[in-house]
């Protein structure tokens, strides 16, 4: 099976963005600097991609083997140099559902953070990296905190998917409940 990789990369000063779609070679320069904020995704990737950016950032062999399994439990753990996370945003699919019933989509988010860098790794496009973008875009000025910010917006957007999730079930039990009584 041929996977397609798409790539994305951000650099940041003082809460501004000073780099946008850099080459993922470069992703080490970047942390390197001081007062950078460093952020890549990788979508859909290949396991060999990720084990080369894995031996270049020092990341460890365990948590890049987590990142590229599915249907790992939700954690966090700690790993020299970095922390290593994995969570799931979730999702109603009406567009896929059959006779009438919703689908629960959800999707698989690993993520490596680092002093001052984050890379997202994601299996497939079902969450929308594009406003967790738009939240970090908003928050500039959390931005100057550090990469506790970049992993805030992520993580805001993910239990915002949740909250959507449990509101449209809510509804469909209403609905259910109302044609019953």
């Amino acid at each position: 099976m041929v996977r397609v990789t798409t790539i994305r990369t951000r650099a940041w000063q003082n809460g501004a963005v000073v780099s946008d779609g850099f080459p993922l070679e470069d992703l080490d320069g970047w942390l390197a600097k001081p007062d950078t904020l460093v952020w890549a995704d990788l979508m859909c990737t290949d396991d060999a991609l990720l084990s080369e950016l894995a031996v270049e950032l020092g990341l460890s062999p365990l948590a890049v083997e987590d990142a590229v399994a599915e249907g790992e439990r939700v954690k966090l753990s700690r790993h020299p140099g970095h922390l290593f996370a994995t969570t799931y945003s979730t999702r109603i699919d009406d567009e896929q559902a059959q006779d009438h019933r919703s689908r629960l989509v959800t999707s698989q988010i690993s993520v490596f953070i680092m002093p001052r860098g984050l890379v997202t790794v994601r299996r497939d496009p079902a969450f929308d990296i594009d406003a967790v973008m738009k939240r970090w875009e908003d928050d500039g000025d959390l931005l100057q905190h550090g990469v506790f910010a970049l992993v805030h917006g992520l993580l805001d957007e993910i239990v915002d998917s949740h909250f959507e999730a449990v509101q449209h079930l809510d509804d469909a039990i209403d609905d259910v409940e109302g044609g019953l009584f």
